[in-house]
């Protein structure tokens, strides 16, 4: 009977090669991973601002020394602000009385179906797992119950001889425009449940920083600027601090919304890719030099515009068309 023919035996596997970079170049991977694998190349100083420490390290001094300021990170797609917060989050775990939220909010819902209040929901969702003892402590878990019916919806009794809803109130307009809306009822009752939840770790003197990621990608400007004025001013005074992305569009917004933050920071892309030691090392970080010249990684850099993400997806489309197209690299003439 006969047998298939076996393919002939590759005399060297380049996968070994280029998987190991391509996985460390992920341009999708979770930042976390490039954290804990210590692929992440921080700045030395503030791009915007030679003079001034880099931006993480100035988030976290500010969120430890400030219980309870809002801060907004503004900056382009690909320009690193995920890889800022998860910084951030890292300095600020030096010190053991430290409980930081890192939620990337278009990981966990669907934002163009995103309510006010939700933004309180799921950190008091998230807070409440991080309690040791929050068993015997009867209102956190009266609380947290309560927080996951209105986060999560509930099935009620219909009743049927229920009296019939009062009238809807008639707002009369008054001469005064508040600078921020009155706070929705939904948003209120959310917010004291967050409290309760938190009320163990406040009590302590704890620091609690909240860390939001993902509104940067709503399609609307005014739909942040909703968030804003509803679940980050309901924690104004509750020496819970906050650091999120916001819209870069709202950097060059008529009204200055930013400005009702505490502080914001821009990110900016590399000023000059010519001359950036950052870029590069960022690609030597992850094994380029196994595969690539000196001056291939140059003009990665150039090519990039200074974008980080564009400098990561430029050198990963190159590793993946020189294996598929079987190109001789430097790593065969050094074997």
């Amino acid at each position: 009977m006969a047998t298939d023919p076996q393919p002939p035996a590759v005399p060297f596997d380049r996968r070994k090669i280029y998987r190991p970079f391509l996985e460390r170049l992920n341009p999708i991977g979770p930042v976390r991973d490039l954290v804990a694998d210590d692929l992440i190349v921080r700045r030395d100083h503030d791009q915007c601002d030679s003079g001034q420490p880099p931006i993480h390290v100035a988030l976290a001094n500010a969120a430890e020394l400030s219980r309870g300021m809002q801060i907004a990170l503004v900056g382009g797609i690909g320009s690193g602000k995920t890889t800022e917060l998860r910084l951030t989050q890292e300095k600020l775990s030096r010190h053991s009385d430290a409980v930081n939220i890192l939620l990337d909010l278009a990981d966990l819902t669907d934002l163009s179906e995103l309510n006010p209040g939700a933004i309180l929901a799921a950190a008091g969702i998230v807070l409440y797992s991080r309690l040791t003892e929050r068993q015997q402590i009867p209102q956190v878990e009266s609380a947290y119950a309560q927080l996951h019916a209105l986060a999560f919806g509930e099935t009620r009794e219909y009743r049927p001889d229920a009296p019939p809803d009062l009238p809807a109130p008639v707002d009369v307009p008054g001469l005064l425009k508040f600078r921020f809306l009155a706070l929705r009822r939904e948003v209120k009752q959310v917010r004291e449940l967050l409290l309760s939840i938190a009320s163990p770790l406040l009590e302590n003197d704890a620091q609690i920083t909240l860390l939001i990621d993902g509104l940067d990608r709503l399609i609307r400007a005014e739909r942040f600027r909703e968030f804003a004025e509803q679940d980050l001013y309901a924690l104004r005074g509750t020496k819970i601090t906050v650091i999120v992305v916001a819209p870069l569009l709202l950097l060059y917004d008529k009204s200055r919304f930013l400005d009702t933050f505490d502080d914001f920071k821009h990110i900016r892309a590399a000023a000059n890719p010519l001359d950036s030691d950052f870029l590069r090392q960022i690609l030597e970080r992850r094994g380029a030099l196994e595969l690539m010249h000196r001056r291939d990684i140059e003009s990665a850099a150039e090519y990039s515009g200074g974008v980080l993400r564009d400098l990561v997806t430029l050198a990963h489309s190159a590793a993946q068309y020189a294996y598929g197209d079987d190109k001789d690299l430097m790593y065969l003439f050094t074997a």
